[in-house]
């Protein structure tokens, strides 16, 4: 075990970081190549893990399910994926995947369906119940024994980034929380990034993807940089989320650049492939980016803000859940980083708005979305219970880029009351 380097009477800080992700396949058609893939490895029975939308309005099954067969390999197929998946619509998935002896997993669909069949994968490779897995007070925060099996994610909307991740995120309905678990041996094996997938995406789904990449790429950016961090004791015990980095930042900056040039055009014609192909990129490498960097201050309030929305009937994307956080937080850390912030304003206009939050809110109107919490039904009243609970997700504040006081994080709540 790598002893802890001590300089003085005090740890040194992090001096290392890693980047993790998957092998990736990009291109029109690259669908088509999915039975090539694991016929490499030898492969003789996997499991497609998808939901009823793409399984019956869609082709993508019958096309994956055709190159399996082409390549001597039998796919079977499940579409029980949840939007926003709770624990229970999982536990079935675990239950179908039980009986079929599977040696490999693949995803396709939005990240509903690359989450849910990253845990269907770790509970059928190491038998455990699902929320032993998460940590306290969900569960028992188990460790993941080792690699799970081969998993292929071939998303079909262009914005979670679980394709490159470590991340599942879980509604515990019981529970009436959203919780998610982080593991390197949860990232998928590969990613298959075919951008005529996503050609069917609506506006609004197009719209809330997108800007969830966008938030995935800004918080990554903005993260604590990784060398502000304690050095582990151990190379094993370095967090999945590390903060920013110098190669994260270069990912993250390219994200928000293509984002800002293209989503807009997706979200105004679903049918300009170059706006597509150009999304499907930068949702990918704002995932790898977010991947190692981390995501914190947005995404810790929004996970309560999905479980509150619930509460009162309304099942709120992921997307726009992070993104209406995403100009209050620009203001609060605008002061603090004021070259990065300046750059992501220049991205996000075009150079014509100067303040990172202004241009944030902008490209939220133009695509339709929520601007500002009281479009959502959360008045000042519901503020203190959503600062409460996103105190509690110390795996994301861990690397907030400033201290995650509970004044920090009510004061980005308040401001994205309306803007």
């Amino acid at each position: 075990m790598q002893e802890r380097v001590v300089m003085n009477g005090f740890s040194i800080t992090e001096l290392v970081f890693e980047l993790r992700m998957p092998y990736a396949k990009f291109g029109v058609g690259a669908l088509y190549e999915i039975g090539y893939d694991f016929s490499k490895l030898k492969l003789k029975k996997v499991l497609i893990v998808t939901d009823d939308y793409i399984s019956k309005k869609t082709d993508y099954v019958e096309r994956a399910v055709s190159s399996f067969k082409q390549n001597g390999i039998t796919a079977d197929v499940w579409d029980g994926v949840e939007p926003e998946p709770s624990d229970t619509s999982i536990q079935e998935g675990i239950e179908f995947a039980k009986k079929g002896g599977y040696d490999g997993f693949v995803a396709i669909g939005g990240g509903s369906s690359i989450d849910t069949a990253k845990l269907i994968d770790l509970c059928t490779t190491y038998p455990a119940e699902l929320s032993d897995y998460f940590a306290p007070p969900i569960g028992k925060g188990l460790p993941i024994p080792g690699p799970i099996k081969f998993l292929v994610a071939v998303p079909t909307t262009s914005g979670t980034g679980s394709e490159t991740t470590g991340t599942a995120v879980v509604t515990f309905v019981a529970k009436k929380s959203k919780f998610g678990v982080t593991h390197e041996y949860l990232i998928p094996k590969m990613a298959i990034l075919d951008p005529l997938l996503t050609v069917s995406m609506p506006p609004k789904l197009t719209a809330s993807t997108g800007v969830d990449a966008l938030m995935h790429a800004i918080e990554a950016y903005l993260a604590k940089p990784y060398n502000t961090r304690e050095r582990p004791q151990s190379p094993s015990t370095r967090p999945a989320y590390q903060g920013s980095m110098p190669m994260t930042d270069f990912l993250a900056e390219k994200a928000i650049l293509l984002i800002g040039e293209h989503l807009p055009k997706a979200y105004a014609n679903g049918l300009n492939i170059e706006a597509r192909a150009n999304m499907h990129l930068a949702a990918f490498i704002a995932g790898v980016a977010f991947g190692n960097a981390g995501v914190h201050l947005a995404h810790a309030l929004a996970l309560p803000l999905s479980t509150v929305a619930m509460e009162k009937g309304v099942k709120l994307p992921h997307g726009v859940a992070a993104g209406v956080f995403g100009p209050g937080m620009l203001k609060v850390l605008e002061p603090f980083y004021p070259e990065k912030c300046s750059i992501i304003a220049n991205y996000l206009s075009g150079g014509s708005i100067p303040c990172a939050h202004e241009a944030l809110s902008e490209l939220i109107k133009t695509l339709g979305l929520p601007s500002g919490l009281h479009e959502l039904g959360i008045t000042e009243n519901d503020i203190d219970a959503l600062v409460d609970a996103a105190l509690m997700n110390k795996r994301l504040l861990s690397i907030s880029p400033i201290t995650p006081e509970r004044d920090v994080l009510k004061k980005i709540a308040l401001e994205s009351l309306r803007y």
